[in-house]
């Protein structure tokens, strides 16, 4: 096709892609285009490359190259952008053009951009910060709705100004990309890649003049049923508004890292609020609701022009709307700040061997914060993933995070151990970087998900599965037979998003009996195996092997204190006194008995038959089979057999 021309971001385009930007208006038409894009080859590699994220991207001032496998490659100056085409569609080509090699375009020319939405208010912006996942682009569009127009969907672009405007936001284009479950099918354009369920959606108005920011709204989700919003001072401002900056192992290659700390600083100044929202359900019009209501608080600049509305677009595709246990392996964990992986399936015993780890680490004379725990979720934010990758994990298919996990982990673990040595954290820097995960070690295409480098062990944690049914089913408040059913598919993910919005990477369990194979069989990690009810009999024993496996010092004494300071009494306490962070939001609690055979006293008949015939095998290679036949076979209704089965068992 011919090239053509667009305007976004403050910037004229001449491009041989067509783009999901608006057309230029008037004097716009006859300036020479600040940026133009074309097809043609790309270098290999950047000559002396300073940086920037390694596994995809390379830079040096002036320029970047970012190298998409199966899709394109990039290479980006202030003014150019070459793409050549390895084999993507035009929609893959599109999606990351417009997604990472725009915003590293943009940084070339010093704009920083921040993982943002933005909307006009009045004559100033205000922007709806946070991770990927947190429902931006959703609350953005409920605010159009009610009024307000778009400035930027996922990536907002600032430019410098003096005096008291503060940075401004420029505007990006009229369109935003939503998760299908998060649009009205009538609201849906086209997909914004196959395979993906996300789709193009226009928006109802569009601020077409650059914008001062307002206000700044730090999104994030919680375990609550309210809303909350806090006013946070301008030093915590600062580090969630560097946290939520674009690509920074690419900004320190291109130099630009301290005009982005001085914007970050101007912008913290502004009136900043962490707004918490509940995981589940989003309730986006009562969110925005309460958004406007804030903002009728805040001093936000007199409108100083017409009332936004939808600009004229270029013609483009895009921008219609479309109506016995294993034997514990030789090998050693070895000592050090490479990552340990606490793994199981859940509701395994996981969150209890971690809280004892962290009392065993700190040693304190009080147990513990339960929402303070080694190992913690965030190891499966996105924003890891995006920042160490240099792509949008909410741009990839499932199998493309998969491609890329194993050296995201080894990235990760290499991050970690230098944040370690730069802190100077003493002993810490003996112990591993102990991380949770319930994810099968293999995927449904049977490759590692986990790499060695970087690895020093792995402990995996086993439990009756006929616990795991009861106490999975009260976590998830699901009924029993649908936890099961949950336990038997292999296509199971520990990850579901509300309204289509996913904060966490893709996370598979496959079934319960494939999940443990995948664990106990592989060799590519040293291994320690445990199961839940060893640990309970003797928890000493049990504990001190995985502190020795670990290459943690020894110490007895300090071990009882740990175990004593995670007694589950201690642990509901804690939880009833404070909430813990990790509990599903519709459960009444987290933790439960922490006992084995609860089972018993719950599972009806066919349920203990279901479990059987889904896990019989696997069952009887642990031990856990013989219980459950002694059940079903000295029982003529079995005890529990007839219980209700229509809701999920009581705390």
């Amino acid at each position: 096709m011919a090239a053509q021309t667009y305007a976004a971001f403050g910037l004229l385009w001449r491009s041989a892609i067509e783009l999901p930007f608006a057309a230029p208006q008037g004097a716009a038409m006859r300036r020479h285009p600040d940026v133009t894009v074309r097809f043609g080859e790309t270098p290999a590699r950047l000559a002396g490359a300073a940086g920037g994220t390694p596994h995809c991207w390379e830079a040096q001032p002036g320029q970047a190259l970012l190298r998409v496998p199966g899709i394109a490659r990039y290479f980006a100056t202030p003014a150019e952008v070459v793409v050549e085409p390895r084999g993507g569609s035009e929609d893959d080509v599109l999606t990351f053009l417009i997604g990472p090699v725009l915003t590293a375009l943009l940084q070339l020319r010093g704009m920083t951009v921040l993982r943002a939405a933005a909307i006009e208010a009045g004559a100033g912006a205000v922007l709806l910060l946070g991770d990927s996942g947190t429902g931006k682009s959703v609350l953005a569009r409920a605010l159009v709705a009610r009024g307000h127009g778009l400035l930027a969907d996922h990536g907002t672009a600032l430019t410098p100004a003096t005096g008291s405007r503060g940075p401004i936001v420029q505007p990006a284009y009229p369109r935003l990309r939503l998760w299908a479950d998060s649009l009205p099918k009538d609201s849906r354009g086209p997909q914004t890649r196959a395979g993906l369920a996300k789709y193009w959606c226009e928006a109802e108005r569009f601020a077409t003049a650059p914008r001062p920011v307002d206000a700044v709204f730090w999104m994030k989700s919680y375990n609550r049923t309210e809303f909350d919003f806090e006013r946070l001072p301008g030093s915590r401002a600062f580090w969630a508004l560097w946290a939520h900056t674009f690509r920074k192992r690419l900004l320190d290659a291109l130099g630009q890292r301290q005009a982005h700390y001085l914007a970050a600083l101007e912008l913290a100044h502004r009136p900043f609020f962490r707004l918490r929202r509940p995981d589940h359900p989003l309730r986006v019009d009562e969110l925005a609701d309460r958004v406007v209501e804030q903002l009728r608080g805040i001093n936000v600049r007199a409108a100083d022009s017409a009332p936004a509305a939808r600009p004229q677009l270029a013609r483009h595709r895009h921008g219609t709307a479309a109506q016995p246990r294993r034997r514990e392996t030789d090998r050693r964990a070895t000592a050090g700040p490479g990552m340990f992986w606490l793994a199981s399936y859940p509701k395994s015993g996981s969150t209890w061997l971690r809280a004892v780890l962290t009392n065993y680490l700190q040693d304190g004379d009080e147990g513990a914060s339960i929402n303070a725990l080694v190992g913690t979720w965030g190891l499966y934010r996105r924003g890891n993933f995006d920042e160490l990758i240099g792509l949008d994990s909410a741009d990839l298919r499932a199998d493309e995070v998969a491609h890329h996990l194993p050296r995201f982990r080894e990235l990760l673990a290499d991050t970690l151990s230098r944040r370690r040595r730069d802190g100077g954290d003493g002993a810490w820097l003996r112990s591993p970087h102990f991380a949770k995960t319930h994810e099968a070690f293999q995927g449904l295409s049977g490759g590692a998900r986990f790499s060695p480098v970087g690895t020093v062990g792995a402990v995996y944690l086993l439990r009756n599965p006929l616990d795991v049914a009861v106490s999975y089913a009260h976590h998830l408040q699901w009924p029993i037979d649908r936890t099961l059913q949950r336990m038997a598919n292999p296509a199971a993910d520990e990850v579901s998003g509300v309204l289509g919005i996913r904060g966490l990477l893709p996370n598979p369990l496959r079934t319960w009996s494939e999940h443990v194979a995948s664990w106990l069989d592989q060799k590519i990690l040293p291994t320690c195996v445990l199961r839940y009810e060893d640990l309970l009999a003797d928890p000493h024993a049990g504990f001190g092997r995985i502190v020795r496996f670990a290459g943690v010092h020894w110490d007895a004494d300090r071990l009882a204190r740990a175990i004593d300071h995670a007694a589950f009494s201690r642990l509901r306490a804690q939880e009833a006194e404070q909430g813990f962070d990790e509990r599903q939001q519709t459960a009444p609690s987290f933790f439960r008995a922490g006992v084995a055979g609860a089972w018993r006293n719950t599972l009806t008949r066919s349920q203990v038959e279901a479990c059987v015939g889904a896990h019989g095998p696997t069952m009887a290679r642990l031990g856990y089979l013989r219980e459950a036949e002694v059940f079903l076979g000295t029982s003529a209704g079995g005890a529990g057999a007839g219980a209700g089965n229509a809701a999920p068992p009581a705390a």
